[in-house]
């Protein structure tokens, strides 16, 4: 999965550079804003009977790649997030992922879409996985959009690996998978 994760990145990283219409957005002007919660949860952590578990709230600032064309179902989002860890211990998790998502162009109220991306994240649980509080998140997110007349209401599954980027050993990672339900319209 890290493998996957982190040429999604690199293909994100790479379709922004080629975009001359997303390297013009105004960051103080999103198109729209959508809030998250979720839930996430890795394997067993090691030399630890329990599982690394987190609850997560996020807001996705998004800005679209074009009006028209090739870019137009594309779009740059930016998301900030605060987790509460629950287990194995209290702790919590707060970063910023950068996305590229992709929504399949259909003329139906519920649409498909892709997502992947990275950014920093700082997690304050000591694991054995990981050496540094500082790291990397890397994710990839595959959802549905429902969009009613009033509201957008999403339904996305995400496999995410954080890890320090072999700044300092040991960094074997940590995979979770997350479920988030989200919601656009209200504000």
């Amino acid at each position: 999965m890290h493998r996957i994760l982190n040429i999604s990145a690199f293909f994100c990283a790479l379709g922004l550079l080629f975009s001359s219409t997303a390297m013009g957005f105004d960051i103080r002007k999103p198109v729209s804003k959508e809030v998250f919660l979720g839930y996430g949860q890795d394997s067993t952590l090691k030399n630890n009977d329990e599982e690394y578990v987190h609850f997560t709230a996020a807001l996705d600032l998004s800005y679209p790649f074009a009006e028209a064309g090739m870019w137009r179902n594309f779009q740059f989002q930016l998301e900030p997030f605060l987790s509460f860890v629950a287990s194995p211990g209290d702790n919590a998790e707060i970063g910023c992922v950068f996305f590229i998502k992709y929504t399949l162009p259909l003329n139906f109220p519920v649409k498909p879409y892709l997502r992947g991306g990275s950014g920093v994240i700082l997690l304050t649980q000591e694991t054995e996985e990981q050496s540094t509080l500082f790291n990397f998140a890397s994710q990839m997110g595959y959802g549905l959009s429902c969009e009613t007349k009033d509201i957008d209401i999403f339904v996305e599954y995400r496999n995410r690996h954080v890890s320090n980027a072999s700044i300092k050993h040991p960094n074997d990672g940590l995979d979770s998978y997350i479920w988030l339900l989200g919601i656009r319209g209200l504000f």
